[in-house]
């Protein structure tokens, strides 16, 4: 899941929004911290399931990312006060437990759903939206 991140950083651009799905284990802080990586960060990336979201900037990555944990959410109304789409144009979005959100808060330019699988694997599905990344 490590590498699969890195490899996809080098396609990001700022305003995308990469939404991560799969259950618990499935690989998702993973998977973005293998993102991060990518953007040159250094440092240790831990799951933002208790601050809700953490913020990169540069020049910890060459471009700003914010990466952020649904999983504690209990309704869309404390999404919103996040306010995570309006300053979705600055940065990069990762969103772990993105499917807490709702539907039509916000439509990625990435979704990406982990399904783990009982020999140990994981079947990775990637849909992109590469006509509009800016909602």
């Amino acid at each position: 899941m490590r590498a699969f991140g890195e490899r996809l950083a080098t396609r990001l651009q700022v305003g995308d929004w990469v939404a991560v799905d799969g259950p618990l284990g499935a690989g998702k802080t993973v998977l973005c911290a293998g993102i991060l990586h990518g953007l040159g960060f250094t440092g240790e990336v831990s799951s933002p399931s208790y601050a809700i979201v953490h913020s990169y900037d540069p020049p910890e990555v060459s471009i700003a990312v914010a990466h952020a944990d649904l999983y504690r959410l209990n309704n869309v109304g404390e999404l919103e006060e996040l306010g995570l789409a309006e300053e979705r144009s600055g940065r990069i979005t990762l969103v772990e437990w993105a499917e807490r959100s709702g539907p039509g808060y916000t439509k990625p330019s990435h979704h990406i759903s982990i399904n783990p699988k009982n020999d140990g694997t994981r079947e990775v599905i990637m849909k992109m939206d590469t006509h509009d990344a800016s909602n």
